[in-house]
């Protein structure tokens, strides 16, 4: 998080701003078992020095839905609730992990732009996983 702050978080007011709503959905999902990374994407992840929004996922567990949202986490990790407070994209918001072959379509989906060119991607890893294994 420090390092994607550090590139992404500044400067700039509407930076600095949704910085602090990353921190803040990074830090709510962070709560939950059942999620387990978070991809950060489109112009907040660019060099543009003004981005228009944050979008961002959940990667969560498959059993996610069963979760029970504290209320003050719903405005970050619920679709319908993330829309109203946010405007986030709430077809993205939340992607389960498997099965892989529909984890693999979305991400390849978010991977790139309208124009089918590729754009970046961050991934913050909320449970200490690795490539290849797990902490």
């Amino acid at each position: 998080m420090a390092e994607i702050l550090t590139r992404f978080g500044a400067p700039g007011q509407q930076r600095t701003a949704l910085a602090s709503v990353l921190q803040s959905a990074v830090a709510a999902a962070s709560r939950y078992s059942s999620a387990k990374r978070v991809l950060v994407w489109g112009s907040y992840v660019t060099s543009k020095a003004e981005p228009a929004d944050l979008d961002y996922s959940i990667i969560v567990a498959v059993d996610h839905s069963q979760t029970e949202v504290d209320a003050a986490d719903r405005k970050y990790l619920v679709p319908f609730e993330a829309r109203k407070h946010f405007g986030a994209d709430t077809g993205f918001l939340i992607i389960r992990d498997y099965p892989l072959e529909y984890y693999v379509e979305r991400l390849d989906f978010m991977c790139r732009r309208h124009d089918g060119k590729p754009r970046g991607i961050v991934e913050i890893s909320l449970r200490g996983e690795i490539a290849g294994g797990s902490q």
